[in-house]
């Protein structure tokens, strides 16, 4: 009797049990009302992360002349792409050369000769409206052929200096407005502009490679003897003054006399001028007797 009664009760419990796992969950999701939902028309924030805008599907880009500087307008409601795009913030102003892309927009609500401007897929303002009604016959030509429009550009400002304050990033056009003459190319860079820009970046290299790097970059281009030379002097200062720093650094004089040690070797198998060498060598050699000498004197 008692048998029956245990089994009674186990097929009871097994019917609460399914009972339970058939019973749909509490409450349903709600659903999306018109009261939620986004509209079409809200009107970008400076704040809010622009989305890409979809280009003309073509395979093919026409680069527009340049000419003089085109500005853009609006970039304020899109300096968070403007920001990646740049590569971030720094102390100083940014100026990266880019290349944009014009797509007219002639269903713009608020202006049916609208032209946006884009850098890597991503709308960063739009031409004025001034400027727009210039460019709609070429740019309707091009759109005609399937091509898409491009132009030379460069992203400038967006600076972070923190307690002294920030700046906005800005878009700049090298565009040729229609009718106007293409601008001429620069001229190449001076040996003046040369040396002094290869100094500059072998002050900022890491290491001998890319010192090394800047200085043949930079000694192929010289148009004379004197430059190579200055070029060399140069290049003899900064890397004897980068083995100084790097002996001074270490903390024992065994390792700063091993760090010289290691500089001489390497300049004596250089392939610089002999005057130069000598001088290199001189001053490390002066820089090693520096070091010898409180030994010299504790004896």
């Amino acid at each position: 009797m008692v048998g029956l009664c245990v089994l009674a009760s186990l097929a009871i419990l097994a019917m609460v049990v399914v009972s339970l796992l058939r019973r749909p969950s509490g409450d349903t999701a709600p659903t999306a009302t018109s009261d939620t939902a986004p509209t079409r028309d809200t009107a970008p924030t400076r704040d809010t992360a622009p989305t890409a805008s979809p280009l003309v599907s073509t395979t093919r880009t026409v680069l527009l002349p340049r000419g003089s500087t085109v500005h853009v307008v609006g970039e304020s409601h899109y300096q968070r792409a403007l920001e990646r795009i740049a590569g971030g913030r720094s102390d100083a102003s940014a100026r990266v050369d880019v290349v944009a892309t014009l797509k007219r927009e002639p269903h713009n609500r608020y202006d049916a000769n609208a032209v946006v401007v884009l850098i890597e897929s991503h709308q960063v303002g739009y031409l004025s409206r001034d400027d727009a009604p210039v460019f709609q016959p070429l740019l309707k030509e091009i759109e005609a052929r399937k091509e898409v429009a491009t132009c030379s550009a460069v992203i400038v400002g967006g600076w972070d200096r923190g307690a002294r304050g920030t700046g906005s990033f800005g878009v700049r056009l090298r565009l040729a407005r229609p009718g106007q003459a293409p601008a001429a190319s620069p001229p190449p860079p001076s040996d003046s502009e040369l040396v002094s820009g290869a100094v500059e970046r072998m002050w900022m290299a890491k290491g001998p490679a890319g010192r090394r790097g800047a200085l043949k970059a930079a000694f192929d281009k010289l148009a004379t003897e004197e430059a190579r030379q200055e070029l060399l002097a140069e290049a003899s200062l900064i890397e004897v003054t980068a083995a100084l720093e790097k002996a001074a650094s270490l903390k024992t004089p065994a390792a700063k006399r091993r760090r010289l040690e290691e500089a001489l070797a390497a300049i004596r198998e250089d392939s610089v001028p002999d005057e130069l060498q000598q001088q290199q060598i001189a001053w490390l050699e002066a820089a090693l007797r520096e070091l010898e000498a409180p030994r010299a004197t504790d004896e």
